[in-house]
């Protein structure tokens, strides 16, 4: 995980998702996959939507391809979240997976990992002298801020 990262359980309202797999396996599998994904972020107050992206190469980093169409379904404004198994998925490159997640948290996009239930947002926090440093916070829901 990033250095600079932060996780929260999360009990949240409906949020509109992408899913995004790094999977060989074959196309009934996989559907089955995201049959079961659907039901676990519907309890966790995801809604995953139709749309998946699927990588089905043979590293473990995506490719420009599969970015490019995880970006273009994500600037239609019809997504708040990307759901992955591990985030690992996207990439094993600690500083890659910060950039990525940065620029997504640039157009308000967040990510939910279903193998621990987190949900990430990245968020930029000020510093002394104007600078910027990076900070993922917790998503409140309306019942945590009723209990304070």
């Amino acid at each position: 995980m990033c250095s600079n990262v932060k996780s929260y359980n999360i009990n949240l309202s409906c949020h509109p998702a992408v899913m995004f797999m790094n999977s060989n396996k074959s196309e009934i599998n996989i559907r089955k996959m995201i049959q079961e994904n659907r039901q676990i972020c519907s309890m966790a107050g995801i809604s995953l939507m139709k749309e998946c992206i699927i990588h089905k190469g043979p590293g473990r980093d995506i490719d420009r391809e599969a970015v490019n169409m995880l970006i273009v379904l994500l600037l239609t404004g019809k997504y708040d979240t990307i759901v992955v198994k591990e985030l690992t998925d996207i990439t094993d490159d600690k500083s890659d997976l910060e950039e990525f997640m940065r620029d997504t948290a640039g157009i308000g996009v967040g990510f939910f990992e279903i193998s621990t239930m987190r949900y990430y947002i990245y968020e930029e926090m000020g510093r002394s002298a104007g600078e910027k440093r990076p900070v993922w916070k917790e998503e409140k829901t309306a019942d945590e801020d009723t209990k304070r």
